[in-house]
């Protein structure tokens, strides 16, 4: 039996099964990817030696000198591809806690989540680890702040004023908890620990990358699979019950994914702020609140985290100032915009 097709969509049929796709979605998507294409090469382009775009993709086809393929491949494309990695980590982690919480101010900076990534990393890089990176150690500490804040707020769907005041507390702690341990130790020991701790990209290596984009990439079909039960959740609780949904069990499993989305994007470059509260709202602007922007959300991350880390490496030139100082200049306005906006519909 067929059905009419929905305007504005597209269908791609897989024997008995029936993907419908948003015209308008999937077009946004390749404009989002092509601006972020456009971007990653102006980024490649730009800093303290100066590359032209045409010398830039003959040594990314393997036809640049020495010199600019040391350039490109050890020093900016391994940071490129963190700050899009952790960007599209963090809008896809914003978008899903939002969506389940039904707040734009819940995203995972917000509500501890990175912080204990970060608290989980300082400790073992301070204390239990020697010569490596500590990455996987961010899951367990992500993991340990939501079981602290779901302990204390049983229902984010019903009680989402009460669950990001909670979190916020939840940060705090483990931010102060995260200073504390650093201030123990002697600064000569912390300057890579604590500018990473800020938000920052400087440094980074493919190696690291590599085990942190499989994860994420694993996760993916995950998150696909509870998209359209997530989807219909923005219907009310009561709505997504009488369709069929098992609300708490879709809570739970959303707010994992989150966590461990969202503790890997802090992993690579640090506790960002704002980034998981900006391009979520940028994405449903863009699809004008009629779909649930997951993957939308995942490149507008990638985007506007890449624009700041491009912008402070300009305005700050030739010092080297982390990410997350831009992102917070940013997120600051933004989140007065959207206090603003929210104060004029209650008036």
């Amino acid at each position: 039996m067929s059905y009419p097709l929905p305007s504005g969509h597209w269908s791609l049929s897989f024997g008995p099964a029936r993907l419908l796709l948003s015209r308008r979605a999937v077009l946004l998507a390749l404009l989002l990817l092509a601006l972020l294409l456009l971007l990653m090469l102006l980024a490649l382009t730009l800093g303290s030696g100066q590359i032209t775009a045409p010398r830039v993709l003959q040594t990314l086809l393997g036809h640049g000198s020495r010199l600019d393929e040391v350039m490109v491949f050890k020093v900016r494309l391994p940071r490129i591809l963190a700050v899009v990695l952790a960007g599209a980590a963090m809008g896809l982690s914003g978008c899903l806690i939002q969506t389940l919480v039904g707040n734009r101010l819940a995203t995972p900076d917000m509500i501890g989540v990175n912080e204990g990534a970060s608290l989980a990393i300082i400790i073992f890089s301070l204390y239990l680890t020697v010569g490596s990176w500590p990455w996987w150690a961010a899951p367990f500490g992500a993991i340990l702040s939501a079981c602290a804040l779901y302990a204390l707020c049983r229902k984010p769907g019903e009680q989402g004023y009460l669950f990001v005041v909670i979190g916020i507390g939840v940060s705090e702690l483990f931010e102060s908890l995260g200073q504390f341990v650093m201030s123990t130790q002697a600064l000569a020991h912390l300057s890579d620990l604590y500018l990473w701790n800020m938000g920052s990209f400087i440094g980074q290596g493919v190696d690291k990358l590599q085990p942190i984009a499989l994860l994420l990439l694993l996760l993916c079909p995950w998150v696909i699979y509870s998209a359209r039960s997530l989807a219909l959740l923005r219907l009310g609780q009561e709505g997504a019950r009488s369709l069929g949904i098992r609300v708490e069990r879709l809570q739970l499993t959303v707010l994992a994914q989150a966590v461990l989305i969202a503790s890997l994007g802090t992993a690579i470059g640090g506790p960002v702020v704002f980034i998981a509260m900006t391009a979520p709202v940028f994405a449903s602007f863009l699809v004008r609140g009629r779909i649930l922007p997951l993957w939308l959300a995942a490149l507008c991350g990638a985007l506007l985290l890449l624009a700041s880390d491009l912008l402070v490496r300009l305005l700050a030139s030739p010092h080297e100032v982390a990410t997350g100082t831009m992102t917070r200049i940013l997120g600051g306005v933004v989140l007065l915009f959207l206090i603003l906006q929210d104060r004029r519909r209650t008036d």
